[in-house]
């Protein structure tokens, strides 16, 4: 992979995470418990993926994009 290309996707991955966490916070205070499982479930199974399929790679190929938190 290209360093730019990587450099993107985790700018855009990072971006999609940020917004997912909006929607779970919607979805917690809903007052929806149907609805409040739902998107725990869906989300964190997309998170978990993004993280361990594409941002682990990006990572261990250009570990200078890992965020110093992590």
């Amino acid at each position: 992979m290209k360093k730019e290309d990587a450099i993107n996707m985790n700018e855009h991955i990072k971006s999609m995470i940020h917004h997912a966490n909006h929607v779970l916070y919607i979805a917690n205070n809903s007052g929806n418990t149907e609805l409040k499982k739902r998107v725990q479930k869906v989300l964190g199974s997309v998170v978990t993926e993004l993280d361990f399929e594409i941002l682990e790679p990006i990572y261990k190929e250009f570990p200078e994009l890992r965020p110093s938190d992590l």
